[in-house]
């Protein structure tokens, strides 16, 4: 009977298998971990373009006029979602899969996303009048009231609204916000409630009452020497279309194609009709 020898791996052979494997797991690990990252991010898009085209269901029904969300905090206009959600009819498109706080309270569902303030309230919420039963808000705007909806914010993804007392001038906060950022709301809300006053609404900027830009939710994020970051966010403007664009949170919106800022102080953004050449493809300014 023939006899048949088995040559087993010697040691360095079976240490450059290792190695190799190595190399490829630390090559294709972060490709990975990119292609998940980027499947969360359509994800999240997704997400927006259905809150875009049932807003734009609610503009029709209302003879083209803007939600007016009557709570009074943040930089006015907050509670939005609960309004919305008759024409999404499910709690989970209000949350981004990147969106790390989950709302506990019971009936309380996560929304990532805030509506702009300077659409919801054209006019700041201490100068909201006063009814019998609520609040009303005669600046809301409408469709035929902004120049160039297509170019105007009306949803964006926000990390919550700010705690007062920025650690710097003017209560603003250094840049990246939303990982330098103190906040007092992380965007729970009773969705389902169409009177909620929890959703929040906001300008974008960095100072206190406001709700950034969430520019570091989907990483690739950069913050440079002068306190200014640059990353990238999910936007819905006020014609209903969504997309993914890049963003720097801070006031005027110097360094991103949004541009950012508050339409009821001194810094303020560009008007839509003043886009041309600024490099910006949206602005929060309505008009």
């Amino acid at each position: 009977m023939k006899r048949t020898d088995f040559r087993a791996f010697t040691l360095i052979e079976l240490l450059v298998v290792i190695a190799i494997i190595a190399i490829l797991a630390a090559i294709l690990f972060p490709v990975f971990a990119q292609a998940r990252e980027k499947a969360r991010q359509i994800s999240c898009l997704s997400n927006c373009k259905q809150l875009g085209l049932s807003y734009m269901m609610y503009v029709q029904d209302y003879d083209e006029t803007y939600i007016f969300a009557a709570g009074g905090a943040g930089s006015g206009g907050d509670g939005w979602a609960g309004r919305l959600y008759p024409y999404v009819k499910d709690t989970a498109v209000f949350k981004c899969p990147d969106d790390p706080h989950t709302a506990t309270q019971t009936g309380w569902y996560q929304d990532s996303y805030a509506a702009n303030a300077l659409i919801d309230a054209t006019n700041p919420f201490w100068l909201w009048q006063t009814i019998p039963g609520g609040m009303t808000n005669t600046g809301t705007m409408t469709m035929a009231g902004l120049t160039a909806p297509a170019s105007t914010v009306l949803l964006y993804e926000t990390p919550g609204t700010m705690l007062s007392g920025g650690s710097l001038p003017g209560g603003a906060f250094p840049e990246p916000i939303t990982r330098n950022g103190t906040f007092w709301r992380t965007g729970a809300a009773m969705l389902t409630n169409p009177t909620e006053n929890q959703s929040i609404a906001g300008t974008g900027g960095n100072f206190y009452w406001q709700s950034p830009v969430a520019i570091d939710r989907h990483g690739n994020f950069t913050v440079n020497a002068n306190q200014t970051a640059v990353g990238h966010a999910n936007f819905v403007a006020a014609d209903g279309h969504a997309k993914f664009v890049a963003c720097s949170p801070e006031n005027a919106g110097r360094g991103g194609a949004v541009s950012v800022g508050d339409f009821w102080d001194s810094e303020q953004c560009v008007s839509p009709d003043k886009l041309s050449g600024t490099g910006f493809e949206l602005t929060f300014c309505p008009y």
